[in-house]
């Protein structure tokens, strides 16, 4: 759910690498932009996602408590 959350970009890089198990070089070519791209859209890809996950993880202790 929070992926779907995430920038078209930065969700297609989390995909690629962390989903389908690509290298850096692998999801360069596949979207078709530099490696240096895809370090950045991993880069802050993952910290979006730990923001949506950490206000996730607040929300489900609310709910139990």
């Amino acid at each position: 759910e929070a992926i779907q959350k995430l920038p078209e970009r930065q969700r297609a890089a989390i995909i690629f690498s962390h989903q389908q198990g690509f290298n850096n070089i692998e999801t360069a070519q596949a979207m078709d932009i530099s490696i240096e791209a895809v370090e950045s859209l991993l880069s802050r890809g993952r910290r979006q996602l730990r923001i949506l996950l950490e206000g996730l993880k607040q929300e489900i202790k609310e709910t139990h408590h």
